[in-house]
């Protein structure tokens, strides 16, 4: 009657099972979440600050640039043009279109020339000195290079010209000069669609690359390079979807060797591709239930799955396919692993907590589904596991060496502990290739940029707010050092003020500067009333404009590092706000990172209660010291090496300890029975480790440095931690021959 009802209760959680996966399924299958490809998405947060520094970082994020080098000024010349031409413009625009609306963006300025004055001659107006005007003004004049954009009749003082030379800059289509070579700079912008999509942008970078490829074989000493966030990101997931594969390839033959060379049998890979299949699709169900998009590094990561979850197959058929022998240690596997992933929901950086519900989500229904349908799958597969003991030479020797070895290695690791030091950086999460990095390199020099960008965000109820407030923000400023907004578009107050200073300019020097001018045009100019309207943003339609503001409400100055001291020191403003970018992130990453280690000591303590109310707090001990070890030893062995550790190594502090917990909790168990099943755990614990070591080495060779960091130390630390506890758990007694002989 017992076991009649206890069947009947394992086939409702068989029909649960079943109904509550296929309802996730249809529910994403209806609802698809994009793939995330933005580098800072995944160490930044969603709160509304971290949001606006990705938002400020993907202010361009369409945009890149591509540099022609040629030794031959002409050819650098033709090659961007026929660089352009072939380009596909249903997709993409040059910035270079700007210039074919120069000559009605002028006569906008034109119209308006009485209202627009350059920072630097507006305080000298206002100052009352006049005669270094007519002085400026007299060099403009008589300067040959000099281009007057307007009659002297309309403009005598050259204002106008002064005004246009603040904002002159270098743009698409100048020539450069380096060291005997000439350079030009095309810049391109990807439709918004396109550049957020990973999809759409893998189906259009390649069409950029070809052209490319096409101009440097026609123009054979011209050398083309591309720059720019959405050059970076298809290399970045074009390598990752690249490694994802190779990942999960060679992690699937080494599972298929271990299947050949200690099971000798090829019909488990069946039910185990099946369980990890199902595992895999489980996480990314529930990681596009909770989460609005998917980052292409949780694929990444997820990968690591092949090597966790092929455990509970493993243990299953090392113990003769009988689940009652492994079901304690197998719940308790999976519960430690699940706890110490699940850890990182507290984090605050949003590619952890797609990676904690991923892989929680997957080894929690890799573990259903081996308790639950094994039993009937596997029925018919009875592996037959090899019967030798590569453990005894390790037994034999004795536990008083092992403690010493043990602990000598411990101290050596340990005194790195002493020269530990952080590195919290932004650029240490992602190294580009040499040649986007040197590409790169080569961009900040033509454009004399040599540190990242500082922004001063500006809020205000609406545009004249905002421009009157940038305008009292840089009005001692260098007017080289930051770009503005306002440095194009002068607020209507300034316009008003200027238009005044002109008039006042007029008034007191005119007939006495301008006698070059009949006196009929001056009297014109004296007595000519003003026009009402002002410039707008509407009236302008300078594409420009709209890259200055941040959202409807916010406007950013663009400053030097030299000026952003002086604007700290001299501001006190609550409608400003300063960002840099690289620095406000690493504090990001810092923050985060001390927060994860005051969570060590918690988490410590939460497995060691789970532990200590199945095992006793005392072989709850036994079991976590290992792990602990573990930890210690891989951090101690990084500074040692003088490797500064990050916020990725101390996340996978968690990682180890629910890990490696899984080999000392089987490793207990099976010393407590002196029988036949304790050879074949050691065997179980042993594959399992391999397996999962060999998959997390496998990320530590990735080419992101945030897997990659998390993969090294994973790797590194399971393996100590498996060592330690062979140490730790000494072995009971041997096995009778009888037992070793029925093996």
């Amino acid at each position: 009657m017992r076991l009649k009802m206890k069947n009947t209760i394992i086939n409702i959680l068989r029909i649960l099972f079943c109904i509550i996966f296929a309802s996730m399924a249809i529910f994403v299958f209806f609802n698809p979440k994009k793939t995330q490809t933005n580098i800072l998405k995944a160490v930044l947060s969603n709160s509304k600050e971290d949001t606006t520094l990705v938002n400020l970082s993907n202010k361009h994020s369409g945009r890149f640039n591509v540099i022609f080098e040629s030794e031959d000024m002409f050819n650098a010349d033709a090659a961007q043009k026929e660089f352009l031409q072939l380009t596909d413009k249903s997709s993409l625009q040059a910035d270079i279109a700007a210039g074919e609306k120069i000559a009605d963006i002028l006569e906008v300025y034109k119209t308006h020339h009485k209202k627009l004055l350059s920072q630097k001659t507006r305080t000298e107006l206002k100052n009352n000195n006049y005669e270094l005007i007519k002085k400026e003004s007299l060099e403009r004049l008589y300067n040959p290079m000099s281009i007057s954009l307007l009659p002297l009749e309309e403009d005598p003082f050259m204002l106008f010209s002064d005004y246009l030379s603040m904002l002159s800059q270098k743009n698409t289509g100048d020539l450069y000069e380096i060291d005997g070579k000439y350079y030009t700079i095309l810049k391109l912008t990807l439709k918004k669609d396109i550049s957020l999509s990973p999809t759409l942008l893998n189906l259009e970078m390649p069409k950029i690359i070809n052209t490319k490829e096409k101009i440097e074989q026609k123009y054979k000493d011209t050398k083309i390079y591309l720059t720019g966030s959405p050059v970076h990101t298809y290399y970045a997931s074009s390598k990752s979807m690249k490694e994802i594969n190779l990942i999960c390839l060679l992690s699937s033959l080494f599972i298929i060797l271990i299947c050949k060379f200690y099971f000798r049998s090829f019909k488990l890979l069946l039910p185990i591709m099946l369980s990890l299949s199902l595992g895999m699709l489980c996480g990314y169900l529930l990681t596009s239930i909770f989460f609005d998009s998917i980052h292409i590094l949780t694929f990444v990561f997820s990968s690591t799955l092949i090597g966790i979850c092929v455990d509970y197959s493993l243990h299953y058929f090392a113990h003769d396919n009988d689940i009652k022998l492994i079901f304690k240690s197998l719940t308790m596997s999976m519960l430690t692993t699940v706890c110490a992933f699940l850890i990182l929901m507290f984090s605050s950086i949003e590619l952890l907590k797609q990676i904690s519900v991923f892989t929680s989500g997957g080894l929690f229904c890799v573990y259903l589904f081996v308790v639950l349908f094994y039993p009937i799958l596997c029925k018919n597969i009875k592996p037959s596991p090899a019967n030798f003991d590569i453990f005894t030479p390790f037994n034999k020797v004795p536990q008083k060496i092992k403690i010493i070895s043990a602990s000598v290695f411990m101290l050596i690791a340990c005194t790195g502990l002493f020269k530990i030091s952080f590195n919290d950086s932004i650029t240490d999460m992602y190294r580009p290739p040499k040649f986007l990095a040197n590409a790169e390199a080569l961009y900040n020099k033509l454009n004399k940029n040599n540190s990242s960008p500082l922004f001063l965000l500006i809020t205000g109820n609406n545009l004249q707010e905002i421009l009157e407030t940038e305008e009292t923000a840089t009005k001692n400023l260098d007017q080289n050092s930051f770009t503005a907004l306002s440095k194009f578009l002068p607020s209507i107050k300034q316009q008003k003020e200027n238009n005044l200073l002109i008039n006042s300019l007029y008034q007191k020097e005119l007939n006495n500067y301008a006698s070059f001018l009949p006196e009929n045009i001056r009297n014109n100019l004296l007595n000519t009333p003003d026009e009402q309207e002002y410039l707008t943003y509407e009236k302008l339609k300078l594409p420009v404009l709209k890259d200055f503001m941040a959202d409807d409400n916010t406007s950013m100055i663009i400053i030097q590092n030299e000026t952003h001291q002086k604007l700290k020191n001299t501001q006190n403003n609550k409608n400003l706000k300063f960002i840099d970018l690289k620095n406000d992130i690493s504090n990001k990453i810092k923050n985060c990172r001390t927060s994860c280690l005051k969570l060590i000591l918690p988490a410590v303590l939460i497995l060691f209660a789970v532990l200590s109310a199945i095992y006793k707090p005392k072989n709850a001990s036994k079991i976590m010291l290992p792990s602990i070890l573990a930890g210690f030893f891989v951090i101690g062995i990084l500074s040692l090496f003088n490797r500064q550790i990050n916020l990725f190594h101390i996340l996978a502090l968690f990682l180890i300890a629910g890990f490696s917990l899984d080999y000392s909790i089987f490793r207990y168990n099976s010393t407590k029975n002196n029988t036949v099943s304790h050879l074949k755990s050691n065997w179980a614990v042993l594959i399992s480790c391999a397996t999962t070591v060999f998959s997390f080495f496998l990320l530590s060779i990735t080419s992101f440095r945030l897997i990659s960091s998390l993969g090294f130390i994973l790797s590194l630390g399971l393996t100590s931690s498996y060592i330690l506890s062979l140490v730790l758990i000494p072995e009971p007694s041997a096995p009778s021959p009888k037992a070793s002989d029925n093996i």
